[in-house]
């Protein structure tokens, strides 16, 4: 890992490949609720597979 990517992850948000999770008021809660436990394991499965990868690095 060079130097400016370490920054960039030190500093930003931008090397986070999922995207923002956006609500959408006209579902219904329960579906909106699946929405957003879908948006967070996508997520929190990214952020472990870089750690991984980092790790690996290391």
């Amino acid at each position: 890992m060079d130097e400016q990517e370490k920054k960039t992850i030190l500093e930003t948000y931008k090397w986070i490949k999922v995207k923002r999770y956006i609500d959408d008021e006209s579902l219904s809660w329960e579906a909106r609720y699946k929405n957003l436990e879908k948006h967070h394991l996508e997520e929190t499965n990214f952020l472990i597979d870089k750690i991984r990868e980092i790790v690996k690095g290391l």
